[in-house]
């Protein structure tokens, strides 16, 4: 009795020490993890799938090659098998041509059977390859998937990073009460200058204006201004370099502008026919004829995207004439120090704190008089 219990014992003492060891083995494996492992599994990458795919398609392929070669063998058998039905029918044949015929109806009914299973064999074998196929596109499918999630969460971070430095460096600018020292506190024109300091407009970091740098008299202000047009109308005048917004009450919104240098003037009396933020840039073909190095940004290579360097700048309102694309164009731009001179080919520029508060000043259809 003794004996049986010790016997009992060891017995599962080595079953104990069996199950510590195999426990530990998948800990170290990494198989039992707590947070890590298995938990934390998200599928296989892009690479991987792509090669899973391919593997798949490779089946398939072969197994649709062995599906019909097994329906060839089978309609091969068959036709043999009703060829040698036929003969047997003859009335005159003789006896050794009928047991030869008899003997090969037999062997090839034999292999009809075996031909039968092959293709049976064959076309489970497709089944399961499209069955592999189809799980390693939906693989592949979420492998792309997590793929432009990723890319979507790293770009909004970039993003998220990009504005947090801007408004950074915006705090670090020097401070309201100094700026405002530095000017008469008295002069109308320095009503909106707080306006041209950093920001973030459409997650693109705009640079502060350096006012001290700027005469004031192209600062925007309201000024009062006498005209027949109706409040609304957008009154440049390229000689005095200013933009008007009319308001009512014979007054006026007025903006420093850039003009057109000598021969590539435009004047008249057209309508926004469409506005834009950060718009896309395409020099025209007589620009790139005076200047080569632009066609990289032609019509043919999709133009140049929306950004800080952009000549556009952060807006622009598009001038339209009898319902054409005048060419010309109400537009921010980078080059402060622009402003007031004639510089550009043709077209208007504000600074780019000026264009933003004009585009939501005017909506498209505006008119606009240019002197």
């Amino acid at each position: 009795m003794s004996f049986e219990i010790l016997f009992t014992t060891i017995s599962k003492l080595r079953r104990f020490s069996l199950l510590v060891a195999l426990t530990a083995t998948l800990a170290i494996s990494g198989c039992v993890s707590s947070g890590g492992g298995i938990s934390s599994y998200v599928g296989p990458s892009v690479s991987s799938a792509s090669v899973n795919l391919s593997k798949s398609r490779r089946s398939v392929k072969s197994a649709k090659l062995d599906v019909r070669a097994a329906k060839r063998q089978l309609r091969t058998l068959e036709r043999n098998i009703s060829r040698a039905e036929r003969r047997l029918k003859r009335k005159r044949l003789s006896s050794l041509r009928r047991d030869k015929l008899e003997a090969s109806l037999k062997k090839d009914t034999r292999k009809l059977r075996s031909a039968k299973r092959a293709v049976r064999r064959a076309e489970r074998k497709l089944s399961r390859a499209e069955r592999s196929q189809s799980r390693a596109e939906r693989s592949m499918s979420s492998a792309k998937r997590r793929q432009k999630d990723a890319a979507r969460r790293i770009a909004e971070d970039k993003k998220r990073k990009q504005q947090e430095l801007a408004r950074a460096e915006i705090q670090r600018e020097e401070p309201e009460v100094e700026r405002r020292s530095l000017f008469n506190l008295s002069d109308p024109a320095l009503k909106n200058v707080n306006d041209y300091a950093a920001r973030v407009d459409g997650g693109f970091n705009l640079a502060a204006i350096p006012v001290q740098k700027v005469n004031k008299r192209y600062y925007r202000q309201e000024v009062k201004y006498r005209t027949s047009q109706k409040p609304g109308t957008l009154i440049v005048d390229p000689r005095g370099r200013f933009l008007y917004l009319v308001m009512s009450g014979g007054k006026a919104m007025r903006y420093g502008i850039g003009v057109g240098k000598a021969g590539f003037e435009w004047q008249g009396t057209a309508r926004i026919g469409w506005k834009q933020k950060w718009p896309k840039w395409t020099p025209p073909a007589e620009m790139i004829e005076r200047r080569p190095d632009l066609a990289k940004w032609g019509v043919d290579n999709g133009g140049m995207p929306g950004g800080i360097d952009n000549p556009l700048g952060a807006r622009a309102l598009y001038l339209f004439q009898d319902g054409k694309d005048t060419l010309y164009r109400l537009h921010g731009t980078p080059q402060w120090a622009s402003i007031g001179t004639a510089a550009s080919s043709g077209c208007i520029r504000l600074m780019n704190q000026d264009v933003i508060d004009l585009y939501n000043r005017v909506p498209s259809g505006s008119t606009v008089v240019v002197l």
